[in-house]
């Protein structure tokens, strides 16, 4: 089943390869969207995909990520059904 997934996360996750680890994470994976900066210092994470999926790149996520996650805020809602690919805006 597919679903969609937002997650903010905050801390020191701007300029550190933060997304480029993201993207790293979700190669294999059967996800689609993208991750980004946003002006407040956050980053986020918006994908579709099976829901396995998603929580693995999450937990690729929060295992090894790329710079402090102090704070994170994650969303579940209905699949979009995106084929885009994933990557960095």
């Amino acid at each position: 089943m597919n679903a969609r997934l937002i997650a903010r996360f905050r801390g020191r996750v701007q300029g550190v390869g933060f997304r480029a680890t993201v993207l790293h994470h979700a190669r294999g994976l059967n996800v689609n969207g993208f991750v980004r900066n946003e002006i407040d210092g956050d980053v986020l994470l918006d994908a579709d995909g099976p829901k396995s999926d998603l929580k693995e790149l999450l937990d690729r996520i929060q295992s090894r990520p790329a710079g402090t996650i102090e704070d994170s805020i994650i969303t579940w809602t209905d699949s979009l059904d995106r084929s885009s690919g994933f990557g960095i805006r």
